[in-house]
């Protein structure tokens, strides 16, 4: 394993914040790798392998959008 590898792991799993996701770590890793050109911005290549992930990833007015569907959906069928 390269040194500039061993600097890329540690960059990004000391910002990684999805302790239930080593899946996406190790992903993570892989692509800041692939993007990275010795000593560039790791932070930003985090949020752009993120922000290619959560493309489809459900928010909290999206949740709450399907309650109240849900809601009005048990409240007609009574």
């Amino acid at each position: 394993m390269s040194n500039q590898f061993e600097v890329v792991t540690d960059l990004v799993t000391k910002a990684w914040q999805l302790p239930s996701r080593p899946d996406l770590l190790e992903d993570c890793i892989a692509f800041v790798w692939e993007h990275w050109e010795g000593g560039g911005d790791s932070s930003t290549l985090i949020i752009k392998f993120l922000s290619t992930h959560c493309g489809q990833a459900v928010s909290s007015a999206d949740l709450d959008f399907i309650a109240n569907e849900e809601r009005k959906r048990n409240e007609q069928s009574f």
